[in-house]
């Protein structure tokens, strides 16, 4: 199960944007992945020192991960015709985190 986390700035991307954007990548990561539970967490910092506008930070299995630069691409791809598409103004700066970890649910 992807997890992603969205940090922005919110004195430059607003609530709404933000929201609009980890709706995007979710469906977006859940496609090129083939992954349904795919799960965002969006937060703005109340601290910020030289921080970008927008970071996607995508944590996922790297068991799942055949060519992590072609899944960069594929995201990145979508992502630019969405942002295209919606005209959506905002920088994005993204990152694929393969991990190696072990999930226990409902415990």
């Amino acid at each position: 199960m992807p997890l992603i986390r969205v940090e922005f700035d919110n004195n430059i991307v607003t609530d709404e944007d933000a929201r609009a954007l980890s709706v995007t990548i979710c469906e977006i990561v859940s496609k090129e992945t083939g992954i349904k539970d795919v799960f965002v967490y969006a937060n703005s910092a109340h601290i910020k020192i030289q921080i970008a506008p927008i970071e996607i930070f995508i944590e996922m299995t790297s068991a799942k991960i055949q060519d992590q630069n072609d899944l960069v691409r594929r995201i990145k791809t979508s992502l630019l015709s969405w942002k295209k598409k919606t005209n959506f103004p905002h920088l994005i700066n993204m990152t694929l985190i393969p991990m190696t970890w072990i999930v226990e649910t409902d415990i």
